[in-house]
């Protein structure tokens, strides 16, 4: 753990350290309210800006107005889950397997394959250009 969190991991609080200067644009030592989202993004967090005004103030932390330090955005990514990028890999897998499926293929069968034909075909219905080669 770092330090500065009992939470958060060195990895953690180095992403964090990045985000939080990435938008420290005069380095002052506080980012903009605006920026906070994007800097949550960037530290692998999700949240609205609803959600980040509504966590300061349950939180106890400023309103944002002046801005916010460091400390106060590592206490947002206590407070928030970290993004899971397994799920989104799973979400693109499993929508992959299902167009794989459509086009006659076997998700299940490492040898399973789809024909130019279909794929020229499924081109055409949809009017894009038809040259397989080409794509």
């Amino acid at each position: 753990m770092s330090a500065y969190s009992a939470t958060l991991s060195d990895d953690v609080m180095t992403t964090a350290r990045k985000a939080f200067e990435r938008y420290d644009h005069d380095d002052s030592g506080t980012i903009q309210i605006e920026e906070v989202v994007q800097a949550l993004q960037d530290a692998k967090r999700d949240a609205t800006e609803a959600q980040v005004f509504q966590l300061l103030d349950s939180l106890g932390l400023s309103d944002g107005s002046s801005g916010l330090r460091f400390h106060e955005f590592l206490e947002l990514l206590e407070k928030l889950p970290e993004q899971h990028r397994d799920h989104v890999i799973d979400e693109d897998n499993d929508a992959f397997a299902a167009s794989f499926q459509w086009l006659g293929g076997n998700p299940e069968d490492p040898d399973s394959s789809i024909t130019k034909e279909t794929i020229q075909k499924v081109l055409q219905d949809f009017e894009l250009d038809s040259n397989v080669d080409a794509v």
